[in-house]
């Protein structure tokens, strides 16, 4: 592999009838790593947004379809730290502020919640989340035959979109 890493920019849309019934079997189709190569894998590092078709801008965490649907993902694909384009808003079409993390990490909670529940409900549920995205990443950085300063690159990328959070708990 070459010393720089070189992103493909994927977004990915989930169609309202994917996010209606919580269908991720196209997705995982393209993005299982089970079904990629190494190289493939590799080119993935970083590079996947998501689309949500037909979800209001907002709070995404509150709504039950996406919640369904990104909850489902991620109990079969727990690989969002490594693909996931941490530069970009979970779902650019969306309007979400949120960190891609964060967001996501908001989704497979318990239930949903608002941001004064963060600091007392979810602080075990985002350590644990954290901690799961750094196994991810250096489980498939290694895979792919990351370079292990970009692995350390991506570690701290992880940590600053939990950072605003985990600080006031």
């Amino acid at each position: 592999m070459k010393d720089k890493i070189q992103k493909q920019h994927i977004i990915y849309p989930f169609q309202r009838s994917e996010i209606s019934t919580g269908d991720v079997r196209e997705f995982l189709t393209k993005y299982d790593p089970a079904r990629l190569s190494n190289s493939q894998v590799a080119e993935l590092f970083g590079g996947i947004c998501f689309q949500l078709e037909g979800i209001d801008a907002g709070e995404i965490h509150t709504q039950s379809e996406p919640r369904i649907l990104l909850r489902r993902l991620h109990a079969i694909w727990p690989w969002a730290a490594y693909f996931l384009n941490l530069d970009q808003p979970l779902g650019p079409a969306v309007g979400l502020n949120k960190t891609p993390l964060l967001a996501l990490a908001m989704c497979v909670a318990d239930r949903p919640f608002d941001e004064k529940q963060i600091l007392h409900i979810v602080k075990p549920q985002l350590r644990r989340f954290q901690f799961r995205s750094h196994e991810a990443v250096d489980r498939l950085g290694k895979r792919a035959g990351i370079p292990a300063r970009y692995v350390a690159a991506r570690h701290r990328a992880i940590d600053r979109q939990f950072q605003p959070y985990l600080q006031k708990i």
